[in-house]
């Protein structure tokens, strides 16, 4: 038997959840920063998809999604400030 209730469980699974999805959308960000990057280097995002075998529309919904626009605020709690 768990040394916890099962609200006491839901409560952190709860949390833990929010947390994973935070860092999921964090990793979306850097993805999509990394494809902008090579769509400067290469010239297109066809070029970009073309170079890792990905579809570009892959590469075109990464960017609209979570590119610059997107991104939230400094000062979030999302953002990952690790390698700062």
């Amino acid at each position: 038997m768990p040394d916890t209730s099962w609200r006491e469980r839901v409560d952190a699974e709860n949390r833990r959840q929010r947390e994973l999805q935070a860092e999921i959308a964090a990793s979306a960000r850097r993805r999509a920063e990394a494809f902008e990057e090579g769509v400067r280097e290469l010239g297109s995002k066809s070029a970009v998809a073309r170079e890792i075998g990905i579809d570009v529309r892959a590469v075109r919904r990464a960017i609209n999604e979570y590119g610059p626009a997107t991104a939230p605020p400094p000062d979030s709690t999302t953002e990952d400030h690790t390698n700062e």
